[in-house]
């Protein structure tokens, strides 16, 4: 266990070390895995705390999976939220399926639904949507990139967004899929569809929900610093620095693409079937190209490409927008505003660090002063063209 925290967290505990620099590390763990009991969510200002950190936690899996696509291998994704919706929009309709006498019916509204047997109502039948949303995200992933295999830049952010656009505008019109504007309720009166883990309901102020995401949230991180690490992540940091380059190495750019997408899309669908219930309803009208801009702002504040960046970027810009919707001093700030607030801090990023809060590390580990003193000292033979060595 301390070793997959450690790898989590990027830090070798076997290498020299002090106790106080590993408890620093850990620290921020124990506060997560604290929280229930430290805040109190029976209570008012609770509740919303805890509704605050399970957004934050969602938009960590969402930013991660952009993370993939922008930070690595270095395009301008603005459709992302076609896998957010499409992940909410299938585990929200795999809770809703019934099973009735004349077979498995799928209802339009939420205002009507027939008594039968739920497909997924059995113990880790949620778990189980999740990995079906992931998985049909991360085909849908593959099936949007390869028309744009050859786009970068400007051009694959313009497909990417009117991609998101024409979903939008389908999951929107097509009532009988989405719920149209009345949008698709897990908490209804009839027949409460909203799912169990271990005997618990997944509600936004339970317990038992905020540990899933934070259990994600550590597979996420997990597997994104093992990709980092991997083959295919060094090929996408040769794509992200010189496409050209990188083809005329050997490597295969347009598969490597390919899987960057589909991974980039397999945790936005994980990440769009836990936004569904943690807010208990389905708005599609809430869906639009604007969640895309914010998960991609915490990408560039955090910085394009870390891991830790990532996690801290979006931890600041969820928290100030969540905390902008509260009654401060009895004065509500308009939902317009912000996306002022957003650019605001861009603004200054941009100017004071434009690398981000918290920039990729180079790889590698430059020399020591005594290797660098070493390498000066050594006397290395020169050979000529045209002489015997």
């Amino acid at each position: 266990m301390l070793r997959v925290l450690a790898v989590v967290l990027q830090v070798r505990w076997w290498a020299k070390g002090g106790w106080f620099k590993r408890l620093v590390h850990l620290l921020p763990i124990a506060l997560i895995l604290a929280a229930p009991l430290l805040i109190e969510p029976d209570t008012s200002l609770g509740s919303v705390a805890m509704d605050i950190m399970l957004k934050v936690g969602v938009f960590i899996i969402l930013a991660l999976g952009l993370n993939v696509v922008v930070g690595y291998l270095g395009l301008l994704e603005l459709g992302y939220v076609t896998f957010m919706a499409t992940g909410a929009l299938i585990a929200t309709l795999g809770m809703m399926t019934v099973k009735t006498g004349t077979g498995w019916v799928l209802p339009a509204h939420t205002d009507y639904l027939p008594q039968g047997e739920f497909m997924f109502d059995f113990p880790g039948g949620y778990l189980v949507l999740i990995l079906i949303a992931g998985l049909f995200c991360g085909l849908l992933g593959v099936l949007r990139g390869i028309p744009t295999l050859r786009l970068t830049g400007d051009y694959y952010a313009i497909v990417t967004l009117g991609l998101a656009e024409i979903s939008y505008l389908i999951y929107r019109n097509e009532a009988w899929l989405s719920g149209g504007a009345n949008g698709l309720r897990l908490s209804h009166p009839a027949n409460d569809l909203t799912p169990k883990l271990f005997g618990e309901t997944l509600y936004y102020d339970n317990w038992m929900l905020y540990y899933l995401v934070v259990a994600v949230i550590f597979l996420t991180i997990f597997a994104m610093f093992r990709l980092q690490q991997s083959r295919i992540g060094r090929a996408w940091a040769a794509i992200r620095i010189d496409e050209t380059a990188a083809r005329a190495c050997g490597i295969n750019v347009a598969w490597s693409k390919i899987v960057g997408f589909g991974i980039s899309g397999f945790f936005g669908g994980v990440g769009g079937a836990l936004l569904c219930v943690t807010s208990s309803t389905l708005s599609v009208n809430e869906l639009d190209v604007w969640q895309s801009i914010i998960v991609l702002c915490a990408v560039v504040l955090g910085g394009m490409g870390s891991i830790r960046g990532v996690l801290l970027g979006t931890a600041i810009l969820i928290s100030v927008g969540e905390f902008l919707r509260q009654d401060i001093g009895g004065v509500r700030v308009p939902p317009e505003a912000r996306y002022l607030v957003y650019g605001l801090m861009l603004l200054l990023l941009m100017r004071f660090r434009p690398q981000g809060l918290i920039p990729r590390a180079p790889a590698g580990h430059p020399p020591s002063a005594e290797e660098e003193e070493e390498m000066r000292r050594r006397q290395t033979p020169l050979y000529v063209l045209g002489e015997n060595p």
